[in-house]
């Protein structure tokens, strides 16, 4: 028996300082209740090596053992009663033998019935210097007596060098994450997704992030979760990565510097080429952006599972010509005017606005939002050295009920149009909105908001961008908008009929809608504009009903209203 006890303490002495006592063979439980026999021996991070009755060493998740269990685990760690490390390899040079009767405890007489015990994999097999497998692939074109050698000297940039997403964090990722991060694969008939549903094996995936939220806030390291967990105490239930320790200093100064710097594809770049002073060339300055952020959902029509994966909202940003042609909706680009560019409102949006693109990831930045900007009033040139000149502003030739035309206005405007798919009616009434077709015999709705009003605000309008261009009836009264609002309207080109009764919309706000081009009904009731707005609304030629009693417009003004606009009937 003397020499049983003395080959189990040879063995771990070779692990551990003298000074370290063998733990006593004891009962766990796992969290389900199960119960099994064995020794404290080591522990790795979340990962404690127990030694079974079998005298097997078995690597157990901290997570999987019971409460009573894990604060044995945690005070055992604390005390420094055992030592860190892996056991496995020791074991296997010198197997250590069954603990004999004397050794167990009173309470341990039951067997390990209905525990399933995993054994620690095997070592990988050490290569022969030359095996065809001891080579690793190397990137066609590169030098392969440099690669091992460039590989190791990008993976810790210099002090001053610039972070390189490939050179300099991947192999990191691709060390220490991709077992659990990595793409989608089969595996015995099954497909293994990554764990969280996160991706960190390339650029995009990580920017991404996974369906909770973005793991990455380009320069912010306070609200990136990546840098977040890595940075956790080890014993903390959300320290990363879970298995083989913490990340080295070194490494995580590198993922550190990659951040602060903004999280950038390239060293020192954003992405985009940074010069500009010659004009912005959609092939060398737009589409990088948008092939990086936009063509996962916007890309051409594709085969999946026998089902074909059509563009969201119908809108193809795959070349140039389709994103002048913009979607059935309309254009989303107005050439020379950014502002009333449905591209450029949508990446201007605010960070928690559900409309605002692109959907994932970190928004755009701000000098990639301006070199949108700058592209749209160049004129969104294919070629910075192509011309450009910019379209005077033409007043619409509206067609009225009787005068001009057979048709009203609105049927006029709905041959126009596609009447919006059931997709498309469903998502605008997310917002509260009651949408309902004008006629079967056209395509234009009206939007109310009926219902709890006083609970609609100015993101409410988001809801119906989709169908924008099919509004011809618009009714926002009793409602809590702003003036925000009417800069939101004003891109709802073919409306005729708006009514602001009793809201908060003031003369500022009035001023945006002053070139809507087919506007023939307004209510200004209870609102608070002024004789202010007095000359906006002379200059809407289109309008034959206003109605502005209870609002703080004067005789004087209603006067010069009703001079500027003879045939309008003004109510006050």
């Amino acid at each position: 028996m003397a020499a049983r006890w003395f080959s189990i303490v040879a063995v771990l002495s070779l692990l551990v300082p003298q000074t370290w006592a063998l733990e006593p063979l004891r009962t766990f439980k796992t969290a389900s209740g199960q119960a099994f026999q064995g020794r404290l021996v080591s522990y790795e991070g979340q990962t404690f090596y127990i030694q079974g009755k079998d005298s097997k060493f078995y690597p157990v998740p901290f997570k999987q053992l019971s409460a009573e269990d894990q604060k044995y685990l945690i005070q055992v760690a604390q005390l420094g009663k055992v030592p860190k490390g892996d056991p496995r390899s020791i074991a296997k040079e010198t197997p250590s033998p069954t603990p004999s009767v004397e050794e167990t405890p009173k309470d341990s007489g039951s067997p390990n019935e209905g525990v399933v015990l995993r054994p620690a994999p095997k070592p990988k097999p050490k290569l022969r210097p030359g095996s065809f497998f001891a080579y690793k692939p190397i990137n066609l074109g590169q030098d392969p007596s440099l690669a091992s050698a460039a590989k190791e000297v990008s993976a810790i940039p210099g002090p001053d060098e610039p972070i390189d997403f490939t050179n300099h964090v991947l192999p990191i990722l691709e060390d220490r994450c991709f077992s659990c991060h990595n793409a989608p694969y089969e595996k015995n008939g099954r497909t293994t997704h990554p764990k969280a549903g996160l991706r960190l094996d390339t650029y995009e995936w990580v920017m991404k992030g996974n369906l909770d939220n973005t793991v990455v806030e380009a320069g912010n390291l306070e609200d990136s979760y990546l840098y977040e967990v890595i940075t956790m105490d080890e014993e903390d239930d959300m320290f990363m990565p879970p298995k083989g320790g913490a990340l080295s200093p070194e490494q995580i100064d590198v993922i550190k510097r990659w951040i602060l710097e903004g999280a950038k594809p390239s060293a020192g770049g954003a992405g985009i080429a940074s010069d500009m002073s010659n004009g912005i060339s959609f092939h060398d300055h737009i589409f990088p952006l948008i092939e990086e952020r936009c063509l996962d959902c916007h890309s051409e029509p594709y085969v999946k599972n026998g089902r074909t994966i059509h563009p969201k909202a119908g809108l193809r940003l795959d070349t140039y010509e389709s994103i002048i042609k913009g979607n059935l909706d309309g254009t989303i680009i107005e050439k020379g005017n950014a502002e009333e560019s449905t591209l450029f409102a949508v990446i201007t949006l605010d960070s928690d606005d559900p409309e605002i693109m692109p959907p994932k990831g970190a928004p755009l930045t701000e000098d990639e939002i301006n070199m949108f900007k700058q592209w749209i009033t160049e004129g969104a040139k294919e070629n910075p050295s192509d011309t450009f000149v910019q379209p005077k502003e033409v007043e619409a030739e509206v067609v009225t009920d009787a005068a001009n035309s057979n048709l009203s206005l609105i049927d006029t405007l709905a041959k126009r149009l596609k009447a919006p798919s059931r997709p498309q009616m469903e998502a605008a009434q997310k917002s509260g909105a009651l949408v309902t077709l004008l006629s079967a015999r056209h395509s234009m709705v009206r939007a109310e908001f009926s219902s709890g009003p006083n609970l609609i605000k100015d993101d409410a309008i988001g809801a119906l961008s989709g169908i924008k261009n099919n509004v011809s009836h618009l009714d926002l009264s009793r409602t809590s908008v702003t003036d925000g609002v009417l800069g939101e309207v004003k891109k709802f080109n073919n409306l005729t009929w708006l009514n602001l009764k009793d809201t908060s919309v003031t003369d500022r706000g009035i001023q945006n809608i002053s070139k809507m081009p087919y506007l023939t009904y307004l209510n200004l009731v209870s609102s608070k504009i002024s004789d202010k707005s007095v000359e906006t609304l002379a200059s809407i030629k289109t309008l034959q009903e206003v109605y502005l009693w209870n609002s703080d417009v004067t005789e004087n003004g209603i006067k010069r209203l009703r001079s500027a606009l003879p045939d309008a009937k003004i109510l006050f």
